[in-house]
């Protein structure tokens, strides 16, 4: 039997390759939209790609089904919950699919969607059992799919469908099934994922507390708050219950011209620097947005910039540029209409005007904050994190929540002398660049966010 799991980091997605060499025929679950890994190792084990599942209408990535298909001639499955647009077959509860030795069984359990399903796989060179279930986004290592992404009207509805599919559907199978969830660390579909890539259902029966709860208890744990919904997720429910386009088939991004990217910028694109903060810091271009390249930039550029907005990249060189459009490409930004590949010399040479964004030490801002009382420190971590230490005096406000709820709820004047400190540094750029871009005139960084701050102190 064959069962290969790829991962995309970052986003933390996880599909599979299942099969069978001998009788040469398999299926993919759940593709990225990039899908020559899928084809790859098709091609070197020997199997053709015969079908194709999702198991629910991903929220959080761009589907490959229609990629795959397109290249491979294999039908997509899915749920008829899902309302595909796209020419597909519907996939009910107890239908069976087998290549060669390689069993798949489709279990319905809705929750984290309404149109979820789990596949049961079964080798049956071995036996007769299923040896373990891909659950999509039911069920992960050391977390459950959030029910709210269907949104309000539906919450409570699919709080009672994720109750019964884990502990009713699910709950039917014995302890040492092993559990193949579609995401990990990494993705916004739950809360605390662990970064292991499997688990069985015996462990998470005795380490998850969420699958040890009362309904009520489950209740009040699922209607509470989630992290904030990035606003490409409902433009990728919609892209992939029509049919996303096809990567192979789209436009190659290009390189732009300075008066290009000005002519694009006036006109309502937007420019996401994708350099390290402290080059970001020392000079960048009015206007642009701060995501520097790492697995989780698509996460944060989904919180911030409809999916539906053109896009520019700005790097150090052109293999960063388009490895941040690789990644933007998963989440839905079709629109990414070019890129700037020399940092901010072009803009330096012409004698265009930049911005910046200062950088201050822990040393710097203490001395800052004896010799100006008005000067503000705001912390952008979660709850959770301040809950362990913060910078004494400084005010609260998660970066989602500013993100999601504008600047205004702090009640700074556009003048107003801000620190933004975060854990690392990272976030703390990527909401210092939001500020500046929405006038906020005098913001400041600290380099090494509040780990450098603790470490100071203990050396004190």
């Amino acid at each position: 039997m064959l069962f290969e799991q790829f991962k995309v980091n970052g986003l933390g997605c996880y599909s599979y390759l299942i099969g069978c060499p001998g009788a040469g025929t398999a299926c993919v679950v759940d593709p990225e939209r990039h899908v020559e890994r899928y084809i790859d190792m098709a091609e070197k084990e020997n199997v053709r790609i015969t079908a194709i599942f999702d198991t629910h209408v991903h929220a959080d990535h761009i589907t490959g089904t229609q990629e795959l298909a397109k290249r491979t001639g294999a039908p997509i499955y899915i749920h008829p919950a899902a309302e595909a647009e796209y020419e597909h077959t519907p996939v009910k509860e107890g239908d069976v699919f087998k290549f060669g030795n390689a069993s798949l069984e489709a279990i319905y359990t809705p929750g984290h969607t309404p149109n979820s399903i789990s596949l049961a796989v079964t080798d049956l060179a071995r036996g007769e059992e299923p040896f373990g279930i891909l659950t999509g986004d039911v069920l992960f290592v050391g977390d459950i799919g959030r029910p709210d992404l269907a949104g309000e009207d539906l919450l409570e509805q699919q709080i009672k469908n994720l109750y019964e599919s884990l502990y009713n559907k699910l709950g039917s199978y014995p302890d040492w099934t092993e559990i193949y969830p579609s995401h990990g660390q990494g993705s916004l579909c739950g809360k605390g994922m662990s970064a292991k890539p499997m688990t069985t259902l015996g462990f998470e029966r005795r380490h998850n507390k969420l699958l040890s709860m009362s309904f009520e208890e489950f209740h009040d744990v699922m209607a509470g708050e989630f992290e904030l919904r990035p606003s490409n997720f409902m433009c990728m429910v919609d892209k992939n219950r029509q049919g996303p386009s096809l990567i192979s088939e789209s436009l190659e991004p290009v390189k732009m011209t300075l008066d290009h990217v000005e002519d694009a910028v006036n006109k309502g694109a937007v420019l996401v620097d994708i350099r390290k903060q402290t080059s970001f810091g020392a000079a960048f271009v009015y206007g642009s947005l701060n995501i520097g390249l790492s697995p989780n930039s698509v996460n944060w550029l989904g919180a911030i910039v409809p999916a539906d907005k053109e896009l520019i990249t700005l790097a150090e060189n052109k293999a960063d540029a388009l490895d941040a459009i690789w990644q933007f490409q998963r989440a839905g930004y079709d629109n990414i209409i070019g890129y700037v590949d020399n940092g901010v010399s072009s803009w330096a040479s012409r004698g265009k005007p930049l911005n910046y964004l200062p950088q201050l030490s822990v040393e710097s801002l203490i001395h800052v904050l004896d010799k100006y009382k008005d000067h503000k420190v705001l912390d952008v971590r979660t709850g959770q994190e301040r809950k362990n230490g913060y910078v004494e005096g400084s005010e609260h406000m998660p970066i989602n929540e500013l993100i999601k709820n504008g600047p205004d709820q702090l009640g700074y004047k556009k003048d107003t002398h801000v620190t933004v400190v975060c854990q690392s540094g990272y976030r703390a750029n990527i909401a210092g660049s939001y500020l500046k871009g929405q006038g906020y005139t005098h913001i400041f960084i600290l380099i090494g966010g509040f780990a450098a701050w603790q470490n100071y102190k203990k050396s004190k």
